[in-house]
């Protein structure tokens, strides 16, 4: 007897299992990531094909995070933004640099992280949702500009090239080689003369040099002759001074003898008005007083006696008796 299968239960429980399997593999490929990761913005400034969602980011080779998003800067449009997912183990320093680099011959690219000496780890700016890692161009965009800037270079130069060779220019080479040509004959016809005139500038080189001497021993002269103008001025500058300073002298003195003057002519002026009228009049009473004396002394030599009886009386008048 042949057993009944529910073969919707079989297929229920088969659709389960491999909703549990695919839930399992994305948690194990994706949730514990997003649990154990940081995410961080770098803002790339070249070309950045061979980059995909799910690229590696490596540090220093060694497999750190992915990559999450991949789209134009709306406020930038030259800046590609790139949303990484790094282990949050990983020490991301502020000098830690990202580079866009390819991987092996499959034209797909990684990013790479170097640095990371600095000792403050890399926050997120003001307004801005996560901190951003700084970006440097990959050799080979760095090797691609150059090549394409040499590329233009010599499109330039062979296009100067090419106006340089035309057929004016060649015509106008070939006229100026034949200018030069008869140049060159009539030189050599004027050789002699040419020969001669450089033995005269020779001559006149010499001269010049002489003359160049001679006029370096007069400036030597002049500069000394400066010299001894400059100590008689000072010696001059010197005198000056002291005249100044005699002159001074001579003005006090002056002054002083002015001062002088005054005060002697103040004192012939008092002994005039004062003094000589006293001393004449002194004089006068000294003569009076002379005169008494010399008749008192005729007076007692001719009568002594005058000492002890007084002088004689006058004889008197008419009318008058004794």
């Amino acid at each position: 007897m042949e057993s009944k299968v529910n073969y919707t239960a079989v297929g229920v429980f088969i659709l389960l299992l491999c909703l549990l399997l695919s839930a399992a593999a994305y948690w194990l490929a994706v949730g514990g990531r997003q649990q154990n990761t940081t995410p961080y913005l770098i803002y790339a400034t070249d070309n950045v094909n061979g980059l995909r969602n799910s690229s590696n980011v490596l540090y220093r080779g060694v497999n750190v995070g992915r990559v999450a998003s991949i789209e134009i800067d709306p406020a930038n449009p030259t800046l590609i933004r790139i949303r990484v997912d790094i282990d949050r183990n990983v020490p991301v320093r502020t000098d830690t640099v990202a580079q866009l680099n390819p991987q092996g011959v499959t034209g797909l690219s990684v990013i790479n992280l170097t640095g990371g000496a600095s000792p403050q780890p890399l926050r997120a700016a003001p307004g801005q949702p996560y901190p951003v890692i700084r970006y440097a161009p990959s050799v080979f965009s760095r090797l691609e500009g150059g090549l394409s800037d040499a590329t233009l270079m010599l499109s330039k130069i062979a296009t100067r090239l090419d106006m340089l060779l035309s057929n004016e220019n060649l015509q106008a080479l070939s006229r100026t080689l034949a200018h030069a040509e008869q140049i060159t004959g009539t030189l050599a016809a004027h050789r002699q003369d040419i020969a001669q005139t450089l033995v005269a500038l020779r001559q006149s080189s010499q001269e010049l040099a002489a003359l160049g001497v001679q006029g370096q021993r007069l400036t030597g002269h002049g500069e000394k002759l400066l010299a001894q103008l400059s100590d008689t001025t000072a010696h001059l500058q010197g005198t000056l001074g002291e005249m100044d300073a005699a002159a001074k002298s001579w003005r006090q003195a002056g002054e002083g003898a002015a001062k002088l003057g005054a005060t002697g002519t103040q004192a012939l002026d008092r002994l005039q008005n004062r003094t000589l009228p006293g001393f004449d009049r002194l004089t006068d009473n000294l003569q009076q007083l002379s005169s008494q004396l010399t008749e008192l002394i005729r007076s007692l030599k001719g009568n002594p006696s005058q000492l002890l009886y007084g002088s004689p009386l006058p004889p008197p008048g008419p009318g008058e008796q004794r």
